[in-house]
């Protein structure tokens, strides 16, 4: 169970009002948040170089250990894709692709320069009568061999992939001294597990140049639990 944009954003406020450092609107902090998240994902994902060019996340890529596929869980999706004239789009919040079959089988990935030769290929050219399938990858589809398929028979692929994160949303009406209060039902929810809620917000801070220390969130989660709020 994920930690509410209520909680996160309260937490974001709260350590600044600490440190005196001002204010943060909503808005502002939804758009630091949601770029911070994305952030976040790319680094799970796997950026290999040193941590330069304001890299902040670790040194690991996916499927390095299950511990980042775990963080990872609440974006994995299965999808169909639609193949048309031997060609399938990718979904609209494609980011990264696990695992993609044609006909229930896996279709392996070659590069542009393959494609003659796997079409010569005397062992394991492209075929529907053997499932054998390839494909390779573009911008914002995918090229599938072989190239013509039957329509009537394979009209689909599966692709198994992670997914872009949900811009959250901090909800509010007004109360009646025309005060913002949190408004659940307007609001978009953060997809992420509690711990990487928490690294998220402590990425924001950064951001804004807001110190804190580890054990302010742990405080601020006890205060939230005595108070109510």
């Amino acid at each position: 169970m994920t930690l509410s944009v209520d909680y996160n954003y309260k937490y974001t406020l709260d350590i600044i009002l600490k440190n005196q450092a001002g204010g943060l609107g909503n808005e502002q902090w939804e758009r630091y948040w949601n770029a911070e998240q994305n952030a976040y994902q790319a680094d799970l994902l796997g950026r290999w170089q040193a941590r330069n060019n304001g890299k902040t996340g670790i040194n690991t890529g996916l499927i390095q250990d299950e511990t980042i596929m775990q963080k990872l869980a609440p974006f994995t999706y299965p999808g169909s894709l639609t193949i048309v004239a031997g060609n399938a789009d990718k979904p609209t919040d494609f980011v990264y692709r696990l695992a993609f079959r044609v006909n229930g089988v896996d279709c392996y990935k070659i590069n542009h320069n393959q494609i003659a030769t796997v079409n010569d290929s005397v062992i394991d050219a492209p075929s529907i009568t053997t499932n054998t399938y390839y494909f390779v990858e573009y911008e914002d589809y995918y090229y599938i061999l072989p190239h013509t398929l039957p329509t009537q028979t394979i009209t689909t692929a599966e692709l198994d992939y992670i997914k872009t994160p949900i811009d959250v949303k901090w909800g509010f009406t007004y109360d009646n001294d025309g005060r913002q209060v949190y408004d659940i039902g307007s609001s978009v929810q953060p997809q992420w597990l509690p711990d990487d809620c928490r690294e998220i917000c402590k990425r924001v801070l950064k951001t804004i140049g807001v110190a804190f220390k580890d054990s302010d969130f742990s405080n601020f989660g006890a205060s939230v639990q005595n108070s109510g709020n």
